[in-house]
């Protein structure tokens, strides 16, 4: 018997520690893949603003741009837009890096929120004329001044406008609309897009999660931009939600409080 219970003994310790070593290996290669889906996520954030910049510097190299100096100067514009987007990014990455509530560190200020959108729409003109789209606002919001970080708004937009551009099958059609109600603006973002089947739609806001496009594997991205967009407008005690059909697109709505200071 003592024979047999020390053989137990020593049997049960070798599956406790190789349960233990499973689960530490495990775990270190969530770790590695968190850690490479970050990098990734960053590099999306960059990608809209160098696209931008790309085909701004393509139309400045024409031959004819020289005889046209009012368009020559609304595309360095918008190069300089998007160069100060960039370097506004790349200020936040460290923020990135740390989403939760707790730690996120929020410079805010009185933003003009009807100005911030126009800008953003004047932002994605260019890749919208590129594919033929269409992006239009309907600013019906009596107040819109709103006490917040001007640089996370202003990628909570152009995230929710990306999107858009990006899963609409052919030419996207874009509509940002406001209205306030309560002491709350909200501001939406509808597209003609593939919509999300509602399967995906309670994992949307997930980090790093992507809706399944069956066969489609041109969209990029790598699933950060709408847990972006959640943790930044929680922490204004705000709310998003999605309304979508598959294949009659989406509708993100930001709803945010206009008296928190």
């Amino acid at each position: 018997m003592g024979i047999w219970a020390f053989s137990s003994s020593i049997i049960l310790i070798i599956i406790i520690f190789f349960a233990y070593t499973i689960n530490v290996i495990l775990k270190q290669k969530k770790l590695s893949e968190i850690k490479n889906d970050f990098i990734n996520n960053i590099t999306h954030e960059f990608k809209t603003p160098i696209s931008t910049i790309s085909l701004s510097a393509e139309v400045l190299l024409s031959s004819n741009i020289a005889s046209d100096p009012e368009r020559l100067r609304n595309y360095a514009r918008i190069i300089k837009e998007e160069n100060n987007r960039l370097k506004n990014q790349v200020d936040k990455v460290l923020q990135l890096a740390t989403l939760e509530k707790s730690k996120l560190k929020l410079e805010n200020e009185n933003i003009n929120l009807h100005d911030l959108i126009e800008s953003s729409i004047k932002s994605f003109g260019l890749i919208i004329r590129e594919k033929k789209g269409k992006i239009s606002s309907a600013l019906a919001a009596e107040k819109y001044l709103f006490f917040g970080d001007k640089i996370h708004i202003t990628n909570t937009l152009h995230n929710l406008i990306d999107n858009a551009i990006k899963y609409s099958a052919e030419k996207p059609e874009i509509m940002v609309a406001t209205n306030y109600h309560n002491g709350f603006i909200e501001i939406s973002v509808k597209d003609n897009g593939i919509g999300i089947p509602k399967d995906s739609q309670k994992h949307i806001f997930d980090k790093f999660y992507r809706t399944p496009t069956g066969n489609v594997h041109d969209i990029k991205g790598f699933g950060l931009g709408l847990n972006y967009v959640k943790t930044i407008v929680e922490a204004y005690a705000g709310t998003v939600k999605l309304i979508s059909k598959e294949d009659e697109g989406s509708t993100f709505v930001i709803k945010l409080p206009l008296n928190r200071k």
